[in-house]
């Protein structure tokens, strides 16, 4: 799965993404986070990193983790600086000795954990890495409700891996089974007019997918906190 996104990152596809996403996640921030100067984010598959001068806007510190080389290049090249910080992750390593046991306000995870191998295990260390009263919130663009879903999902698995393709209330299901407190579901929708030219250059199917999917089904939310 690695291997796929250092391709793709090295070929811009972030870009993309950003464009695509950067909507939802600063409505996300701005309405369910609470983010402010004492705030510690950390961004749970940050890719290029690109979300974190979205999250940390209002201060507060950051810190990217992925298993990516080619994405945590790019970020650090692009957004580290003062109070935000990048680091991969090795393959198999858990967040436990990646962090040295150090503690958040908040864990983002925006379309990572639908591609986690062990779902209850990273839902547990994710938990651990929350402070009491910690927030985590993860986005997901792919997921049962969406009516692409069938469709998008034979594609994501062989372009990025298997893929976890579950509801909303199943993802409550597992945050409540995994110690989480006052789980909730949303969607959200981007509020941008979409632009297929952001999108040049791919397929003519793609570029219907990423309208549908960004502009019609948009992304579904879940958070849960840590008693």
């Amino acid at each position: 799965m690695v291997s796929s996104f250092e391709a793709f990152y090295r070929s811009g596809g972030a870009a993309q993404w950003e464009q695509g996403k950067a909507d939802v996640v600063r409505q996300v921030a701005g309405l369910l986070m609470g983010l402010s100067p004492a705030s510690r984010i950390l961004d749970f598959g940050c890719g290029t990193g690109w979300t974190a001068p979205i999250l940390t806007a209002g201060g507060g510190r950051y810190l990217g983790v992925d298993p990516s080389r080619e994405g945590i290049a790019i970020a650090e090249r692009a957004h580290s600086g003062p109070g935000i910080h990048f680091h991969r992750m090795e393959m198999g390593e858990t967040l436990d000795s990646a962090l040295a046991r150090t503690q958040f306000t908040h864990v983002f995870a925006l379309d990572t954990l639908h591609f986690v191998a062990d779902l209850e295990g990273t839902l547990g260390s994710i938990r651990d890495a929350l402070e009491p009263g910690g927030l985590l919130v993860m986005v997901s663009h792919l997921y049962r409700e969406s009516r692409l879903a069938d469709r998008v999902i034979d594609f994501v698995t062989r372009e990025h891996g298997y893929a976890h393709l579950l509801s909303g209330i199943q993802w409550c299901t597992l945050l409540d089974r995994n110690g989480y407190a006052q789980v909730r579901r949303y969607r959200f929708f981007d509020r941008q007019p979409f632009d297929p030219n952001l999108y040049a250059g791919q397929p003519e199917e793609a570029i219907e997918f990423a309208r549908e999917i960004y502009e019609r089904e948009g992304a579904l939310v879940v958070t849960g906190r840590r008693p």
